[in-house]
């Protein structure tokens, strides 16, 4: 064991001195992700401003133009309205984006003068779109309110006689606090994971693949440490750079929450310590990973594009749990990964069962239990260690 910690100890010292991985696993955390969440919280307040002020381009089409609702749609001074006699014009230039919506106003046959069928095209995927259909909507309510209101007075009918007594009052309570709670539940897992890998994959490389290229492995294996041992002390090497470096980032994270104006709500030690426990078992099976691709490797280049696919994975999984594809159950939490990442967001919203916890930490202790003994065969194995 002693021989062991002092091949550890030889490691981190290699990982102090080299300001790459100081950088890559400390530094730049701390000041790359309070950056990015200072960007996106100035984007999104920009853009809902300039969506607020938005008075939308519609191109209008209709069967009267001296409709009532088409007059007052067109000088409604919360649009501006171009009249168009075409409607196949009017909707494929609104196709083009040559404007935010296109209006089609036409008469329902025997339903009396009220009897309107409007249509509305916008881009649904386009936040002005949706900003055009929300002030239309607004628009279109007011104009055939006034017009019922003016035949309701024609009739000599008071309009607060038939209005029930009934208020209705929307509250939007989604606001930057709100926003940066789901970022912080769906963002943070991930990048947890995230930089477990990164900060593993770089120094990993080093300490097993440069190696290679330097000439020092032969130097280690004439050593008296046995290869169980050299392995033991490389993989606690790795794993300690990316605790440190997952750890690191965290922090980095949470200031950036705490920057973009939300708080970290249920966010306690038991919490936290759910977390920590969950990723731990994860980043040993990632680091073990590591280990074996770096000894199989000639070069840290080739251990690099090797590592590309698992880290392209873990995006691709973690694009899915930020935008809520995935939400699994039960024996699901079990899959390698997916299944932690899964975990611990359910940790942080604070609806975490044991049995999802304990699938979980099963799955992942003993996929790294696998995968050390796998670096440990790798590692004994001359022709792939000393493959040229």
């Amino acid at each position: 064991m002693s021989e062991t910690l002092l091949l550890l100890h030889k490691e981190l010292l290699q990982a102090v001195r080299d300001r790459r991985t100081v950088l890559l696993t400390v530094l730049f955390p701390l000041i790359f992700y309070p950056l990015m969440f200072w960007v996106m919280g100035a984007m999104v307040e920009r853009e809902q401003m300039r969506l607020a002020d938005l008075v939308p381009y519609v191109l209008l089409v209709a069967e009267e133009l001296d409709d009532p609702l088409v007059v007052g749609v067109a000088e409604d001074p919360r649009l501006v309205v171009r009249v168009m006699a075409d409607a196949e014009q009017a909707l494929a230039a609104q196709r083009r984006a040559q404007a935010d919506a296109a209006l089609v106003i036409g008469r329902i046959d025997d339903a009396g003068e009220l009897g309107y069928r409007v249509q509305i095209h916008v881009d649904g995927g386009d936040p002005l779109g949706q900003a055009a259909l929300a002030r239309l909507r607004e628009v279109l309510q007011a104009q055939l309110q006034a017009i019922v209101s003016d035949r309701l007075v024609a009739l000599g009918v008071d309009m607060e006689q038939v209005e029930p007594p009934f208020s209705l009052e929307v509250i939007d309570t989604a606001d930057r606090a709100s926003f940066a709670q789901l970022l912080f539940t769906r963002m943070l897992p991930y990048f947890l994971v995230l930089s477990i890998l990164s900060g593993a994959m770089g120094f990993g490389a080093e300490i097993t693949a440069g190696e290679k290229e330097r000439g020092t492995i032969s130097t280690l294996l004439s050593s008296r440490l046995s290869h169980r041992q050299i392995v033991m002390g490389k993989f606690l090497a790795v794993l300690t750079v990316a605790l440190v470096s997952t750890v690191v980032s965290g922090i980095g994270l949470l200031v950036g929450i705490l920057a973009f104006g939300g708080g970290i709500g249920g966010l306690g030690l038991s919490t936290a310590g759910w977390a920590l426990l969950l990723l731990l078992p994860l980043a040993m099976a990632l680091s073990a990973i590591v280990l074996i691709v770096g000894s199989y490797a000639r070069t840290q280049k080739e251990a690099s594009a090797y590592l590309v696919p698992l880290l392209m994975i873990i995006v691709l999984l973690g694009i899915s749990l930020i935008v809520g594809v995935t939400d699994p159950e039960g024996m699901q939490f079990a899959i390698p990964v997916a299944g932690s990442l899964a975990a611990v967001q359910r940790a942080l919203e604070g609806r975490l069962t044991l049995g999802e916890a304990g699938w979980a930490l099963g799955s992942s202790v003993a996929l790294a239990a696998v995968l050390l003994a796998t670096a440990e065969r790798v590692f004994r194995s001359e022709r792939v260690l000393f493959r040229m």
